[in-house]
């Protein structure tokens, strides 16, 4: 692999020592190029093959906080461009006309400390951020990182196929491409999302899926189309310092959100699911329909959004069916050479926050476990960093579950938004709570690897430090949740749950 030496180059971080692991990834996202970078940077030699013909550029938006920003850290170069692209949102709730119910407030993390953070940051610094990001240009941003270090993503390469290891046969971990050709390592990464084909080497099965009854219209695209509108103009602008405004849109039967940056326009809005639903990327859909299925519909929906709506292009307009999948304990193969990451191992509905936060702190723990296991270890390694994150994972995919079905705690007990609405931010800060936002998967890894590890051994109670304080980890699946929604019963985190 060609590689431009650290120690030459101001945009990349020190590299460690070589480890002598071969790691294949599987996916070309946001989770496998940040996972590609931190390989590498922990001294590992990374390939990376796309399915897609070129780099996909779609995509809307995400937020990443300050458990994500400390790794961005050590590369300069991203340090700095992340900077560049984000943009610090304010989120403002209107009902279902576009009233305005509430005046915008900063999305900030409340002052707590954290592991790892000075004084001065928790003060002002980056630890308060949540930083906003369009994907196309965060992809863009990472994919640009993935080529300073001398790596290029293969393109038009199709895994239709994960092949564990097999001591007695004496084959690694492998890939077949749908072109027969098959591709070894020591450690295949499958970031493919749910798409791939890894849980039949991991679970034996795919992982059923229901349908929650709901998808989601989600759309984004450069903001002059809706600037040429005098009147969505006015009604969209920044605020006076120029930050941007995220409109959370609540009422009944509705949850939408609608807002701008400097350069983007993006919105979003939940309906009922449909047969031209499906949770994919590239499941586009004509403008008009949103308006003829959903739309009309809705009392006192302004037309100034459907005209918004119909300036949408619809090659950037998905219909995206969303599901409950239950948490799935088990991210690796027997022999721990295969590893899932990001949607792969863990689907999160939208109203969770933290897809991607969460996929990008997968990569980041990997890279440091099989770090510290070496190339002896391999095995150990991928079954400590999964024994290390699902505990976590699963906490805010019930977050997620519990927002999605209690429409952010606005459904009354007919599961209907109360006509009364109100505001109930604390909802909101359960998506970024310190115990969330503040995490650090790499120092985790290093404190905890050997503890996990003997836990793994001996069959003893790991005690997992990176979810609420005081929470009992039992397994759970989304049909009890969504008993205790049908049933009247409360659905309330403890005060835990947010600080």
């Amino acid at each position: 692999m060609a590689v431009i030496p650290a120690t030459e180059n101001p945009s990349l971080p020190p590299r460690g020592h070589p480890v002598g692991i071969s790691a294949l990834i599987v996916g070309a996202g946001v989770a496998g190029l940040l996972c590609a970078l931190e390989l590498w940077r922990q001294g590992i030699e990374v390939q990376i093959i796309e399915r897609s013909p070129s780099r996909n550029t779609s995509g809307d938006g995400f937020s990443i906080s300050y458990n994500i920003i400390r790794s961005l850290r050590n590369w300069p170069y991203m340090a700095k461009k992340n900077e560049e692209i984000a943009f610090h949102s304010y989120l403002a709730w209107h009902n279902n006309k576009g009233e305005r119910v509430t005046e915008p407030i900063k999305l900030e993390i409340e002052e707590s400390k954290g592991p790892g953070i000075e004084e001065e940051e928790e003060k002002s610094g980056p630890s308060h951020q949540v930083y906003r990001h369009s994907r196309p240009l965060f992809h863009l941003m990472l994919d640009t990182q993935l080529q300073m270090i001398g790596l290029k993503v293969q393109y038009g390469k199709r895994a239709i196929r994960y092949i564990d290891e097999d001591p007695e046969q004496g084959t690694k971990a492998a890939v077949e491409l749908d072109t027969g050709e098959i591709i070894e390592a020591d450690v295949v990464i499958a970031a493919d999302g749910v798409g791939g084909h890894s849980t039949k080497a991991t679970l034996g099965h795919e992982v059923p899926a229901r349908s929650t009854g709901h998808a989601i219209y989600r759309a984004a695209f450069p903001v002059e189309i809706v600037l040429s509108d005098p009147e969505l103009a006015e009604r969209f602008k920044l605020l006076p310092d120029g930050s941007p405004v995220a409109e959370l849109w609540i009422g009944e039967g509705i949850a939408a959100t609608f807002g701008r940056t400097q350069s983007e326009m993006g919105w979003s809005l939940r309906h009922k699911a449909s047969q031209d639903s499906a949770e994919s990327w590239s499941k586009y859909i004509a403008p008009q329909q949103v308006i003829d299925d959903t739309t009309s519909k809705i009392e006192g929906w302004p037309e100034y959004a459907n005209r918004l709506i119909l300036m949408t292009p619809k090659d950037k307009l998905l219909n995206f069916e969303l599901v409950w999948r239950d948490p799935q304990p088990i991210w690796t193969s027997k022999s721990g050479r295969i590893v899932q990451i990001g949607d792969a191992a863990h689907t999160f509905l939208p109203s969770s926050g933290n897809g991607a936060n969460q996929a990008l702190e997968d990569a980041i723990s990997l890279a440091k476990c099989l770090a510290i296991a070496g190339k002896d270890n391999i095995g150990e390694a991928t079954k400590v960093h999964n024994k290390l994150r699902f505990e976590r994972v699963s906490c805010l995919q019930k977050v997620g579950i519990i927002n999605q079905a209690t429409g952010y705690g606005q459904n009354d007990k007919n599961n209907q938004i109360a006509s009364d609405f109100k505001p109930i931010p604390k909802y909101v800060k359960a998506l970024m709570a310190p115990w969330v936002v503040k995490h650090d998967p790499e120092q985790y890894a290093a404190e905890k690897y050997h503890k996990a590890l003997a836990a793994l051994k001996s069959g003893d109670q790991f005690e997992s430090t990176n979810i609420p304080r005081g929470y009992d980890s039992k397994p759970w699946n989304f049909e009890e949740l969504l008993k205790i929604v049908q049933e009247g019963g409360e659905m309330e985190l403890n005060e835990d749950w947010y600080k």
